[in-house]
């Protein structure tokens, strides 16, 4: 019910349709009973031999029709009655699918939103395909959950009340021995249900591994062709499609036990029904035609009762994809700011890190480090592989919150500080380029898709890619395709160094920004990087120990701290970790 009744929240911006919808629901509710109500009085008049005594149209003889009027009446009122239940039939699909897709809609966009304001580390942890299940085949489901249940829900529920009170406005007696079999349903009901939540809870866990791998072996495709390992990757999907496929069948017999179970039930209540008018028609207290307006209404009240049970089903399995929609959104997001949040323009002095500790769990990466970076100041972090190296710099921007300690930018704990302003000081370019499906115009300016085109060539100009942008078959509304697919490595960097160019941040962050790159591709991104860089406090990580000569000052982690800090020649002549990795290098 808590899951349910937070579906329920999102109908408020549609309560006109949905309005419209109940209004359509209860005229079909009511030409539904009427039609019922006029097959004994039809039947009478059809196979009645006296023409001139007329048909009573209520059972308490209130009042006659005269035979005449019945010839005109009784095609006109079936007419009127059949266009009643189309309409509002139509009505009501209309209008709650209309509010169905809107939920969705919204769920979706909700979704989505607030996917994008979790932290990296809940992106660490889970794979990019489970997300893009639950953001589409999981929301899709939902929809069962909010029109198709809701509508048939009401839709039912208001006919079984019309057709009930038909039923016992025509012989109570008859209809509570017709009714014998309801309570035998509910139980059957409930069991099949839970098991259909079961079952489709593992199966749209299931989806989520399969979108997973799926997305896992396209963006890896390269990978996947050069080491022949398409067998691999389709026995891996054909498993999980394998199990897939089990719980689709499971699904597929808890609803196929479904129908004639309820039949099943129901025929119990129909021999009853049947046995006990049978018995009062022959002792007289039971008119044949008034039994046939009864048992034609009955049949009719089976119907919406099986389409319940067949919509609990679906509820189940439209709660269970919800929980899993929830599940992500109750997510925290990133650090919300807090109470009167201050924001920054630049770095006027210094970063500071005061006793700066972070941790994995258990594994300390970082433990009580001290470092004061002054503004313009270009700064190189070298270490071991495993040394903390990109985690340091990941605090900078709080993907990651320091475990212990503060980082101060001009003496302000970028904890008091609005997530906004702080990155809107950062630029990041990394080892792993980020680029967009989209054109090379956009790609370099995004961040501020506002900005001139004289802006974007001129950062382009800067980082050393304007030449090859212009000789692109569209220039810079050339589309790049995926991650940039269409162009080199040293293209794809130079044209985000070009994205960090335009921001104009005070800070930027390298991140082994040319060590995936050839000689001449890195000479070209080096002198790109040398404009990026004039006048910035930069934080340049670097296996290339050849690539961190000229920083102003290099830091050497490891251990969790700082264990040497200097110059290049420095460093070199001092004989300790950093001229050992230098050595490693070098042969020397």
């Amino acid at each position: 019910m808590k899951t349910y009744s937070r579906i329920l929240k999102l109908l408020p911006p549609y309560k006109f349709q949905f309005m419209m919808a109940f209004v359509c629901m209860v005229g079909f509710a009511l030409s539904n009973g009427a039609m019922a109500y006029l097959i004994g009085p039809v039947m009478k008049f059809l196979f009645s031999k006296d023409a001139q005594a007329g048909i009573n149209i209520v059972p308490f003889n209130l009042f006659t029709i005269p035979k005449e009027h019945m010839l005109i009446g009784i095609p006109l009122a079936i007419m009127v009655v059949a266009i009643v239940k189309g309409v509002s039939s139509y009505g009501q699909s209309y209008f709650m699918g209309f509010v169905g897709q809107g939920v969705v809609r919204d769920i979706r966009k909700k979704l989505y939103d607030h996917i994008l304001t979790l932290p990296i580390n809940y992106f660490s942890s889970t794979p990019t395909g489970v997300l893009i299940s639950r953001l589409t085949n999981d929301v899709n489901l939902l929809q069962s959950s909010t029109s198709d249940a809701i509508s048939t829900v009401l839709k039912q529920s208001l006919t079984i009340v019309v057709l009930a009170g038909v039923i016992i406005s025509l012989d109570w007696k008859l209809a509570l021995a017709a009714s014998i079999a309801l309570p035998l349903s509910v139980y059957p009901m409930r069991k099949l249900g839970k098991r259909m939540k079961k079952v489709s809870t593992q199966g749209q866990v299931t989806m989520g591994m399969m979108t997973a791998l799926l997305h896992e072996a396209i963006a890896g495709i390269r990978i996947v062709k050069a080491f022949c390992m398409e067998n691999y990757e389709s026995k891996r999907f054909q498993e999980e499609n394998e199990r897939f496929t089990q719980n689709q069948i499971k699904t597929i017999m808890v609803r196929s036990l479904s129908s004639p179970l309820m039949e099943t039930l129901g025929s119990v209540g129909f021999a009853v029904t049947i046995w006990f008018a049978a018995y009062r028609i022959s002792q007289g207290t039971l008119q044949p035609e008034a039994f046939i307006s009864f048992f034609a209404s009955v049949i009719m009240f089976y119907q919406p009762i099986k389409a319940l049970n067949g919509v609990n089903l679906n509820i189940q399995q439209g709660l269970s994809a919800a929980q899993r929609v929830f599940e992500v959104m109750d997510r925290d997001s990133e650090v919300e700011k807090k109470q009167g949040a201050l924001t920054i323009n630049g770095v006027n002095d210094a970063i500071e890190f005061r006793k700066v500790s972070f941790n994995y769990g258990e594994n300390w990466v970082l433990k009580d480090l001290d470092l004061n970076v002054r503004k313009g100041e270009i700064l190189a972090i070298v270490g071991s592989s495993g040394a903390g190296k990109t985690t340091f710099v990941n605090l900078i921007p709080r993907f990651y919150d320091v475990t212990g300690g503060s980082i101060l930018i001009d003496g302000k704990d970028i904890k008091d500080l609005t997530l906004h302003s702080l990155r809107s000081q950062i630029a990041i370019v990394s080892q792993q380029i980020i680029l967009f499906n989209d054109t090379v115009k956009h790609n370099i300016a995004y961040g501020d898709m506002l900005v001139s085109d004289e802006e974007i060539i001129k950062a382009a100009k800067a980082a050393n890619a304007h030449d090859y942008i212009s000789r692109l078959p569209q220039g810079y509304d050339t589309i790049i395709g995926e991650g940039g697919v269409r162009l080199s490595g040293g293209e794809r960097q130079r044209l985000s160094i070009a994205r960090a160019i335009l921001k104009n941040a005070p800070i930027l962050i390298l991140d082994e920004a040319t060590s995936a790159l050839d000689a001449e591709s890195e000479h070209e991104v080096q002198k790109a990087l040398a404009n990026l860089m004039e006048g910035r406090t930069t934080f340049v990580i670097a296996h290339r120990l050849s690539t961190v000569r000229n920083a102003d000052r290099i830091i050497v982690l490891g251990g969790g701290n700082i264990k040497e800090m200097g110059k290049h020649d420095e460093l070199l002549a001092a004989s300790g970790e950093y001229s050992r990795l230098y050595a490693m290098q070098f042969n020397t």
